[in-house]
């Protein structure tokens, strides 16, 4: 995503499983989700209904369905969660509600989830070019595309459901109760698929990882009810998460991606009306080996650092061969493009038929071209993709991709989007992660993402470790970073940094091939739940060791785990340096009263008050207070619960945490 992107909430997995292992788990909140019920406006529902035709493909990453089509914002709008979708973005249903956490009755059993629905349509006339009465012989259709799973580690539960429903304005149902008459809407089921499918074996029929649905509105019996001013469709998710023994128990589960959503008249069951060309995927990054790397690192040997073709998935969503010319252009920072590799033009069969184009020119375009070479430490460029735009407005969105490669002072895997979680789980033990130096240079720190865990289960100290390499695995500890509490911001997919205060030299005598690994030592038997990336793979350059063997991680665990090596200059380039996380006294703990005092650090004895900042942090990831720091803290209007305090000096960027527990 682009990355869209976003920070998670997970508990830690429990009962089920007792082996000791690398775990992966789905979330149990959404940040961005979140994040976007707290900060959005309240729409004004227009007493206008929108006109056909009624299309969107999910290419405008906004978090919520756009308010201009849809009158719900329970859905997920993502570039991650889909496996190989026919246009880029897509909508996806779980057992998250609208604010980013588990609905209410999420377990095992069925219950009500997340809907999508259509604002008001007038499907009574046409507009254009003429003002008319729609009549059957219009041919109003109805299609979308569907996926259960997508991405994410386990399918939706067998008890599961995703449904289609009809709303006719003025069809209802009358409820009494006692002395009092309500009206409901009544939805009419109009399609319904069940879950316990992974999304390979779904694919597997005709090689299709989404399967598109066309529904004909042309019976007479269909005219009579839905031809109306008003009338409404929306999308239902009946959720069942797994059992205790499965990955997304007491997480999110039950997801079902949803992609081109289109009623319209003039339509058939051979439609050929939707001349759509789309990128179908995010833009790829032009490094063989990293997604991002140090432009030093990059000088030594940026031949073999850059890809030979690149991968571009592009999808024909008409039931015709169409005609599309193909382009990227590379610019430095924002100036004019410096090279341009043009595709030139081809006929592309329909997705439907074929899937994405296996035409090279576009599909593997090549990499014949070098960043410029300079003594810069920090370099940003632009790739952008296009296509010819579609001749349709309604199509346009879904013609550009762009991907900003970006070297700075550390090496990157993940794309800066965290979408689950990983960790061991059920014992203690050590993970690393392996990188390799085109050129000896200073290992000065780390930088990791963790997710935020109900309750705090992952808040045990660790070891910040330093490996050398051991014939392709971890060998010999080399440098440590003691007592190490992982802490979360509780800002969208923020890292936390750490500074060795002696910085390592990775040179060949000590690091034989210049290859190092950063990772973590664990006492604690808590999955730690470092943010993982389920786009980016590198599989092979994880490790983890429970019983004095390092094992790598299994390819079922694609993805990348976010933490990332800062290596090169004194002076970091992306922040300033800031000084080790102190610990916060906290006083009473738990708090009863609805008062409480901190204890600031010793070493912070000079300090102004005045120039503190604190934030207070739910166990689900919420930020529930942030303003300037002066004792003692009121928290009567806090629910009782588990609560982390954050407390910056927002002059020399230090840091102190401490947890909290209120009654």
């Amino acid at each position: 995503m682009t990355k869209y992107f976003f920070a998670i909430l997970f508990i830690s997995l429990f009962g089920g499983s007792a082996i000791a292992q690398e775990i992966l788990t789905m979330p149990a909140f959404n940040k961005a989700v979140a994040e976007h019920y707290l900060n959005r406006q309240a729409v004004k529902n227009s007493a206008t209904a929108i006109t056909l035709p009624f299309y969107d493909d999910f290419s405008v990453i906004s978090v919520a369905p756009s308010p201009s089509r849809w009158a719900d914002a329970f859905v997920f709008v993502n570039t991650d969660y889909a496996k190989y979708p026919p246009s880029i973005g897509v909508a996806t249903l779980d057992a998250l509600d609208d604010k980013g956490a588990l609905y209410p009755g999420a377990g095992p059993n069925s219950f009500d989830a997340d809907y999508l629905t259509s604002r008001p349509i007038r499907l009574d006339s046409i507009f254009s070019p003429l003002h008319k009465a729609i009549t059957r012989s219009d041919s109003v259709y109805f299609s979308f595309y569907y996926q259960p799973q997508g991405r994410t580690i386990s399918p939706p539960s067998k008890k599961a459901s995703l449904l289609l429903e009809f709303h006719s304005p003025g069809d209802n149902d009358t409820l009494i109760n006692g002395n009092d008459t309500t009206y409901e809407p009544r939805w009419n089921l109009q399609w319904s698929t069940d879950g316990g499918v992974q999304v390979d074996t779904f694919a597997k029929p005709d090689n299709q990882y989404f399967r598109r649905v066309l529904i004909p509105i042309t019976r007479k019996a269909d005219s009579a009810l839905y031809y109306k001013n008003g009338f409404q469709f929306r999308f239902h998710n009946i959720a069942a998460l797994m059992g205790n023994s499965q990955p997304d128990w007491r997480n999110n589960g039950s997801h079902w991606n949803l992609d081109v959503v289109y009623l319209a008249t003039g339509r058939s069951s051979h439609d050929t009306v939707l001349k759509d060309m789309a990128f179908a995927d995010l833009a790829p990054s032009m490094l063989r080996n990293y997604e991002a790397m140090p432009f030093r690192q990059y000088r030594k040997n940026f031949i073999n650092e850059m890809k030979d073709t690149l991968s571009v998935s592009i999808a024909n969503l008409d039931n015709q061969n169409r005609n599309v010319s193909y382009k990227y252009d590379v610019r430095k920072n924002s100036l004019a493009p410096f090279f341009t590799y043009n595709g030139g033009s081809f006929t592309i069969t329909p997705f439907s038929i074929d899937g994405y184009s296996d035409y090279k020119p576009f599909a593997k375009p090549p990499v014949n071209f070098l960043f410029p070479i300079s003594n810069e430490d920090k370099v940003v460029f632009h790739i952008i993709h296009t296509l010819t735009p579609d001749p349709n407005p309604l199509y346009r969105s879904n013609d550009t991709i762009h991907f900003i490669q970006e070297f700075s002072n550390y090496y990157a895997y993940d794309n800066g989007s965290s979408e689950a979680g990983i960790g061991i789980n059920n014992a203690t033990g050590s993970y690393a992660v392996q990188f390799k130096l085109n050129d000896a240079d200073t290992l000065r720190g780390m930088q990791i993402y963790y997710n935020p865990v109900i309750g705090g289960s992952n808040l045990n100290p660790i070891d910040l470790n330093v490996w050398n390499d051991a014939f392709g695995k971890p060998g010999q500890v080399v440098k440590t970073l003691s007592g190490i509490t992982p802490i979360n911001s509780g800002n969208l997919n923020e890292f936390i940094r750490y500074w060795f205060e002696t910085p390592q030299l990775i040179n060949p005598v000590t690091f034989p091939g210049l290859i190092f690994y950063i990772g973590w030592t664990q006492s604690s038997l808590e999955n730690l739940n470092v943010g993982f990336d389920r786009y980016k793979d590198s599989h092979s350059k994880r490790f983890y060791n429970v019983d004095g063997t390092w094992e790598m991680s299994s390819a079922i665990n694609y993805g990348s785990v976010m933490m990332r090596p800062i290596v090169g200059p004194e002076n970091p380039l992306v922040v300033q340096k800031p000084q080790e996380i102190q610990h916060l006294t906290i006083q009473p703990n738990p708090v009863t009263d609805g008062n409480l005092i901190i204890k600031i650090p010793e070493s912070w004895k000079n300090t102004s008050e005045s120039q503190l900042e604190i934030n207070i942090i739910s166990s689900s990831g919420s930020r529930v207070f942030s303003g300037s720091f002066s004792n003692p803290i009121n928290v009567t209007a806090f629910s009782p619960g588990f609560y982390m305090v954050l407390l910056t000096d927002k002059e020399s960027g230090k840091k102190a945490n401490g947890k909290l527990i209120i009654r």
